[in-house]
């Protein structure tokens, strides 16, 4: 069961971050030629999107479900697990029409198979 709460707090935190990308693709630039008042506008309305409002429900609940997994599990094991969520966050960038590039994808690809030998070493040996 804990593998199954730490796949889905890992697919929620790759979700937070699709969405906040997606939120502040909506806001468009930092504007940093701009006044502070106007900048401080700028963060209050990324912050108040609803695209953000569902990066921050996506991480909250990410977080609760990590609590509990931390409860029962090896952090040497679990932690290096939480980069799953890059898979999730290649597939969005093929998605939006990203410039995913055969080097990041290859990088992402050896992560995945850092998770595999993180994986197997957590099995009992038959």
């Amino acid at each position: 069961m804990i593998w199954v709460v730490l796949g889905i707090a890992i697919v929620l935190g790759a979700f937070g971050q699709i969405f906040m990308k997606e939120a502040m693709k909506l806001a468009g630039p930092v504007p940093i030629d701009q006044s502070i008042k106007e900048i401080g506008f700028y963060f209050i309305y990324s912050l108040l999107s609803v695209k953000m409002f569902f990066a921050v429900v996506c991480y909250g609940m990410s977080f609760v479900l990590w609590l509990g997994v931390l409860a029962e599990e090896d952090l040497s094991l679990i932690r290096p697990m939480m980069s799953a969520g890059y898979l999730i966050t290649l597939f969005y960038g093929f998605y939006a029409g990203e410039n995913v590039t055969m080097d990041r994808l290859a990088g992402t690809l050896l992560i995945i198979a850092g998770i595999y030998f993180l994986t197997k070493s957590a099995l009992p040996e038959s």
